[in-house]
């Protein structure tokens, strides 16, 4: 007999698996977590946090304090890059482009358009511990630090886990339902068979965490990050720097600096060679610093084959690992997990058949191979900018320099040059502007029921997004009025419930979803808006659930006729839509949970 029995054992703790935690309990599933290290990360690893991964932790009651400690858009809103940080010679510290970027500047229209939540800057290390206290307070038992899973086995009906507590040697068996693998694959999915396919694990990147007052050479307060281009012609941008807070702008007193060391050298990482280094690239030789941790890692675009063995599900890096350009990693292992928890929800508590499970993979392999495709081509786009200024490979060093001379000189070349250099940096939008591979990502099929209508164009470059009710969409944001401004994602809790969006005629949906919601039971809320009016002093003018559409964003992105109705998940992406109403809408509205949890329910018959 095991000694522990559980519905689901997530194995990493992670953003991935916190997150997941997080969202479980929220969801009413018990669970257990056990994690190898003793405590979260220590390391900054990734930062930025997108506007899609701040609405879920918006939805789950985390945005707030996440806020309350992270990068300000005005001290993100700008990248750099430059010849180096400081320096007295002729070449040094000269900004050679400037890049509004993450919502800031000249991008914050669409941004702030699309989103209730603006993306943000919130380093790993400080991230992990957040998430942490929010999963153990919501799960008091189910978080086991400082526990190793030796071994597991596999059958039709579960997982079998074998655990030890790593400070006593204290061994138990945990038997589980599904096992949610968010070890960052470090062995699970090997344990599994399963393959990861693509490539990168040529270059060695070094990462540099570190302290030090900057602010007086740092490229201004609202810079969040800086590239800087070496002059020996590299493939690459040489090195660069990102601010860790926990201030901001030039009060910023940590740093994470990354550089990639010549092939097949052999480099030193220890603290007295790193501080030397810090110094020499930095151009700063008798700055004052602390080394906190170096790292290295090797830059890799993989994807699994599979998300799912059986019971097993693979998420986050477990599942896909990409380069750190666009920041695409944890933020898609997030969103892993915000879309598998409340399937294992609906099927843990019977409202789903354990077909939706199959929708995990069908879901979010795709979203996986874009996002680490994208990474790989934004990674190795920074040597277009190289490319851009003149700069070659293998280029001799006075070569480069005098390249660089004639790139500011004032002649009509050197104009040339610096246009051609302005209209090259910008391809980097793919990196820093990419707000539709960040939002605008949709399901093709899954735990929905298309509508017939073709997938939109979308921007190559990444950055225009279209929002829109098409099923597997992400929900539109809409400024909402009633007694004040709500977002329609507001309207989606963390509890596992559906929302029916309708036109301020939807009363024959009203019904419609009271007898559906009965048959499947599913918690249904039903949220008629309607069109401001200008002279209407009463901003509940669609009665006593209805919401007022303030600015007809909901109206212009719904594409509903006034009596149309838009089904949306847990998760806040569109299941189902009708377009107009009708007399059969309870059929049409049975018909869709069916197709959704993939269950078969006589009208009428309850649940």
């Amino acid at each position: 007999m095991p000694d522990h029995e559980i519905p689901v054992l997530v194995v990493g703790g992670g953003g991935c698996g916190l997150s997941t935690s997080i969202f479980l309990s929220d969801l009413g599933v018990e669970h257990l977590l056990v994690e190898r290290r003793e405590s979260p990360s220590a390391l900054p690893r990734a930062h930025y946090l997108n506007q899609r991964t701040m609405e879920i932790f918006r939805q789950h009651g985390l945005a707030a304090e996440v806020y309350h400690g992270s990068a300000p858009l005005e001290n993100m809103s700008e990248v750099v890059w430059r010849t180096s940080l400081a320096g007295d010679g002729e070449l040094d510290a000269l900004d050679l482009h400037r890049m509004d970027a993450f919502g800031g500047g000249s991008t914050a229209g669409p941004y702030l358009a699309d989103s209730p939540c603006p993306s943000t800057n919130f380093p790993q290390h400080r991230l992990e511990p957040l998430l942490h206290r929010h999963a153990v307070e919501r799960a008091p038992d189910g978080v086991l630090f400082g526990h190793v899973m030796e071994e597991f086995t596999r059958d039709e009906s579960g997982v079998t886990a074998v655990v030890t507590e790593s400070s006593t040697g204290h061994r138990f068996t945990v038997r589980a339902r599904y096992l949610v693998a968010a070890d960052g694959g470090r062995g699970i999915g090997d344990e599994l068979g399963v393959e990861m396919t693509g490539e990168g694990g040529a270059l060695d990147v070094v990462s540099v965490h570190f302290s030090a007052d900057l602010a007086e050479w740092w490229p201004g307060d609202s810079v969040l990050m800086t590239n800087f281009v070496g002059m020996d012609g590299g493939p690459i941008s040489r090195y660069g720097m990102v601010a860790l807070g926990p201030e901001w702008g030039l009060k910023c007193r940590e740093w994470a600096l990354h550089f990639h060391p010549a092939p097949d050298s052999e480099l030193d990482l220890g603290e007295e060679a790193m501080l030397e280094r810090v110094r020499q690239l930095l151009k700063l030789p008798d700055l004052d610093l602390e080394i906190h941790r170096v790292s290295n890692y090797r830059p890799e675009g993989v994807v699994a084959g599979t998300f799912r063995v059986g019971n097993v599900f693979l998420a986050g890096d477990a599942a896909h690992r990409q380069p750190p350009a666009t920041g695409l990693g944890l933020n898609s292992a997030i969103q892993d997990g915000h879309n598998l928890a409340w399937k294992l929800g609906a099927v843990l508590d019977g409202t789903a058949d354990r077909r939706l499970l199959d929708t995990y993979e069908a879901e979010r392999l795709p979203v996986a191979r874009r996002n680490v495709s994208w990474a790989m081509y934004a990674f190795r786009n920074h040597a277009v900018a190289h490319a851009g200024l003149g700069l070659l490979p293998g280029q001799p060093l006075e070569s480069a320099r005098a390249t660089i001379r004639a790139l500011f000189s004032d002649t009509p070349m050197g104009r040339t040059r610096r246009a051609r250099a302005a209209e090259v940096f910008a391809t980097q939008r793919v990196e820093y502007q990419a707000h539709d591979i960040e939002i605008g990502f949709a399901y093709e099929e899954g735990a929905l029921v298309p509508d017939g209508t073709p997938p939109p164009d979308r921007d190559p470059m990444g950055c225009g997004h279209r929002p829109m009710t098409r099923p597997g969409h992400r929900l539109p944001h809409a400024r909402l009025a009633r007694g004040g401004d709500v977002s329609t994602h507001d309207l989606v809790g963390a509890h596992g419930g559906f929302v029916l969006f309708t036109g301020e005629q939807g009363g024959s949906w009203t019904a419609a979803a009271e007898r559906v919601a009965e048959d499947y039971g599913v918690s249904l809320a039903v949220v008629p808006i309607g069109e401001h009016d200008p002279g209407e002093q009463d901003e509940d003018a669609t009665g006593a659930n209805g919401h007022v559409d303030v600015d007809g964003t909901w109206r212009e992105t719904a594409g509903l006729g006034t009596g149309g109705a838009v089904l949306v998940r847990p998760d806040n992406h569109v299941a189902w839509r009708a377009t107009e109403d009708g007399t059969d809408s309870e059929a049409r509205l049975h018909d869709a949970f069916g197709r959704i949890l993939g269950r078969t329910v006589t009208s009428g018959a309850g649940s």
